[in-house]
């Protein structure tokens, strides 16, 4: 760090204008700030944090640097261990997935190559380049998706459509595994069109949506912000999951910007906004990032043209 911006820092710490990981046992806080105590933290917070600690302790060994900075990895690990304590005291998660993963982590600690990684690992898939090529002209026939089928399926059939993407949308790459995604499933009518002065008709008129937020509780590592960009990144690999496998399986897709820009640009829109949140049990701490609008599509619109590779290399 700049020796100037070394100094301000020490100092602005020193104000309280900022934090910092407390010196006294700081595993037993949170590892990005506002550093709170674990036991202050919710739930979801605590999986959250506990994922990400246990891949960075995995990350670790791939990248060759657990033993040179062994102390660092040693906190995360004593944090994880806090966080089993905290789930154990409030009776939760003792067959959650993620915590079985992040417990063998741990267990594993000393040994993660041998103890872990190399018995839960799978052969390397040889290489094929006309599976990358046959996707890259499958997914070149995706469309948005504005009109919509009269003939449509059963609700039934759309709770069944929604859960799938849904479950496709949780293997999308995130960072520091921290899966932050969080949805609302929308096919009645009433709760479509609390959308009416926030979207456009194709939004409202679409058979199924699905509203994809993020904690935005769970980023700050990288800055003392609310959250990190990362948070869109992660909403975007998500998405585009989802819009693959609807894509591949004949249905019509059109993501729609959601965000904060859109909703704030107006008072009709934050009052919509506000109506939506409220009646869909949306908390304040999720952050709107897209409205997935899924149908069976009346046609698929023409095929827009696109830039040319050349022209989109730097």
């Amino acid at each position: 760090m700049n020796p100037v911006k070394k100094i301000l820092k020490k100092l602005l710490i020193k104000a309280g204008i900022i934090k910092k990981l407390p010196t006294d046992k700081p595993y037993t806080y949170s590892s990005f700030y506002p550093y709170m105590p674990l036991s202050n933290l919710s739930d979801d917070e605590l999986l959250s944090l506990m994922r990400h600690e246990a891949h960075r302790i995995e990350k670790s060994t791939y990248n060759n640097i657990f033993k040179a900075k062994y102390s660092m990895y040693l906190e995360k690990a004593k944090r994880l261990d806090c966080i089993f304590l905290i789930f154990e005291k409030r009776n939760r998660f003792t067959t959650e997935n993620t915590v079985l993963w992040a417990k063998k982590i741990r267990i594993s600690f000393e040994d993660l190559y041998d103890g872990f990684i190399s018995p839960n690992s799978s052969d390397a898939r040889e290489y094929n380049f006309t599976y990358l090529d046959s996707f890259s002209k499958q997914i070149s026939t995706r469309r948005s998706v504005r009109v919509w089928s009269k003939e449509q399926l059963q609700r039934t059939e759309w709770l069944e459509i929604a859960h799938t993407m849904i479950d496709s949308a949780r293997w999308a790459p995130c960072s520091g595994n921290r899966q932050p995604w969080k949805f609302k499933i929308l096919i009645d009518n009433e709760d479509k069109l609390l959308l009416d002065k926030l979207k456009e008709e194709h939004c409202t008129s679409a058979p199924l949506l699905i509203f994809v937020g993020m904690d935005r509780r769970v980023y700050g590592s990288l800055s003392n912000k609310d959250y990190e960009t990362a948070l869109f990144v992660d909403a975007g690999a998500a998405i585009m999951t989802m819009i693959t496998g609807a894509h591949e399986s004949g249905l019509g897709t059109c993501w729609n910007h959601f965000g904060r820009d859109l909703i704030e640009s107006r008072k009709v829109n934050q009052e919509a906004y506000d109506r939506f949140c409220k009646k869909l049990n949306i908390e304040d701490y999720i952050e709107p990032v897209a409205i997935l609008a899924v149908g069976l599509p009346k046609y698929i619109p023409p095929t827009p043209a696109r830039m040319d590779i050349k022209d989109l290399l730097i």
